[in-house]
């Protein structure tokens, strides 16, 4: 028992140190190099014109949603107050003026760079949770969209999406 115990410590270890990757030990790169991502080997990369479409291995069911476009080069409080104006049109008309509930409205970074994140649910009878994040980098503003019914998959799609990073020769 306590051998057990000890390589599940140091699994533990070793994975909080970064020398162990979890399920996601598939690195995809987009296919004009704009960014890469990590997804479980059993889900499905799609490369669009300006999306990637994360797709789970029944192959019908997105699983992450991620979308692009060409945007100006901004200051830092020029990106700051886009986003909000964003972020509160989606929560009024996106969220709100679909009876959906907002759980979490916050700033965060995606592979160094400012975002804000969205967490809410859609209206019943069939209640998602879904989670938005936007931010604006090196002439591109980016969505990455996901939901779930279920709280061990959000755990998953979190997972993944935290594994997001910039090209960092484009």
């Amino acid at each position: 028992m306590r051998i057990k115990i000890l390589v599940i410590v140091m699994i533990n270890l070793l994975f909080c140190a970064g020398e162990i990757r979890p399920v996601f030990a598939l690195e995809h790169i987009q296919k004009d190099a704009l960014f890469s991502m990590d997804i479980p080997e059993s889900w499905h990369w799609v490369d669009g014109a300006q999306e990637v479409i994360i797709v789970y291995p029944d192959v019908k069911t997105v699983a992450i949603d991620i979308q692009w476009a060409p945007s100006l080069q901004t200051s830092q409080v020029e990106i700051k107050k886009i986003l909000k104006e964003g972020n509160d049109k989606m929560i009024k008309d996106g969220i709100e003026g679909h009876d959906g509930v907002l759980i979490d409205n916050k700033e965060i970074r995606m592979d160094g760079v400012y975002a804000t994140q969205l967490d809410f649910k859609t209206a019943s009878p069939n209640s998602i949770f879904v989670t938005y994040i936007s931010f604006l980098n090196k002439g591109y503003a980016f969505t990455i969209t996901y939901g779930t019914v279920d709280d061990n998959m959000r755990l998953m799609l979190d997972d993944a999406a935290a594994t997001f990073k910039f090209n960092t020769k484009t």
